[in-house]
């Protein structure tokens, strides 16, 4: 029996591929036991929560470097050494064969205890450029696999693209997914504009998006929002506000929400981005201008040259976004969705697993 331990935490962004990894292989390989490491964050343990998975929890929070204050560097580095001999006790029960590593804070100590064990690691990168651990694990000889054609600062023979693990979702009759959220019984007879914040729950992106949909040229749209309901001047939303606006709470099985929007509205998060190209929906991206290394821009340039997209950047004029938006409303409209086949990055990521531990495919 082939022990794989996944480490993954932060955001959605690194535990949902992680997630989608270990149902994949479940689904395909024998004889492969997985487990979970993540921090100490409320949202982690929510996510692993809802997906019916209990990870093994270091008691981490953060980097030091990643929170302001003196007094708060200092517990996040203490906090650095009791997840060191957490983790310690952890590899002493469950002697994995190989740690795959999601990116994150969370992944520093584990990939620091398996180089000193000698235990093989392989790093996944979601984003278009790597970030602190995983330029680390690659300073260190180990593989990293690259959701994207590129991972910067690394040079192509650095990485290994192997796509983003994600997760499988149900194509739900319209009715039936606008009524499993709570909102109704039929859903509007308009094209639907979805509005994701990721799983941190942007309100700025709302107020982006709520400067905008009171404008006569999205009379026949209705926007659906993931979050509080937050727009930025809620004295101007219109009459028609109870076909115009719908908010739903953050969904653990995002199903029913893909399943009734035609066009999305959303930060440049890698894996949000990879789901949207494998659902064939047509996304605005409007990339968190305080992501490290400006990697949501990047991922966003990418994502729109393979995909129906357009980036509007936070300092554009707001007529621009909304050009973006009927300019996507179009091709939603004219289009017939097309899915692409999802597994095939799971399938990649193990073989390059399967290289470091001698392992193949069952």
């Amino acid at each position: 029996m082939t022990s794989i331990c996944l480490v993954a935490g932060g955001t959605g962004g690194h535990i949902f591929p992680a997630i989608a990894f270990a149902e994949w292989i479940k689904m395909n390989v024998k004889e492969v036991s997985v487990s979970f490491v993540c921090g100490a964050r409320q949202l982690e343990r929510e996510i692993y929560g809802e997906s019916g998975l209990e990870p093994y929890i270091l008691p981490l929070d953060g980097s030091p470097f990643g929170t302001a204050g003196l007094s708060k560097r200092v517990g996040r580095a203490w906090r650095i050494v009791l997840s060191y001999h957490a983790f310690r006790a952890f590899l002493r029960r469950n002697s994995p064969d190989v740690c795959v590593l999601f990116g994150g804070y969370v992944s520093f100590i584990p990939l620091l205890m398996s180089h000193l064990r000698r235990i093989p690691v392989v790093i996944h990168e979601q984003n278009a450029v790597a970030g602190k651990i995983t330029r680390l694990a690659s300073s260190l000889r180990k593989p990293v696999a690259s959701g994207w054609s590129e991972c910067r600062p690394l040079s192509p023979g650095k990485f290994i693209r192997t796509g983003i693990p994600v997760r499988p979702f149900s194509r739900i009759p319209r009715h039936e997914a606008w009524k499993s959220m709570g909102l109704g019984e039929l859903p509007p007879n308009r094209t639907v504009v979805g509005v994701l914040g990721g799983s941190l729950l942007s309100p700025r992106l709302v107020q982006l998006v709520g400067d905008v949909v009171t404008d006569r040229d999205f009379a026949d749209v209705s926007f659906l929002f993931i979050g509080e309901k937050s727009l930025s001047d809620p004295s101007k939303e219109p009459e028609c506000a109870s076909e115009a606006l719908f908010y739903v709470k953050r969904q653990s099985d995002m199903s029913s929400f893909f399943s009734v929007v035609d066009l999305v509205v959303t930060r440049g998060g890698a894996s949000t981005l990879a789901e949207l190209a494998a659902l064939g929906i047509p996304a605005v991206v409007v990339p968190w201008l305080g992501a490290a290394g400006n990697h949501q821009e990047l991922n966003a340039r990418l994502f729109t040259g393979q995909n129906d997209g357009e980036v509007w950047l936070e300092g554009d004029p707001p007529v621009a976004l909304k050009r973006s938006m009927l300019n996507l409303l179009g091709v939603a409209r004219k289009s017939v969705r097309s899915e692409k086949k999802v597994g095939d990055e799971s399938e990649s990521l193990w073989r390059l697993i399967s290289s470091s531990i001698g392992r193949e495919i069952v």
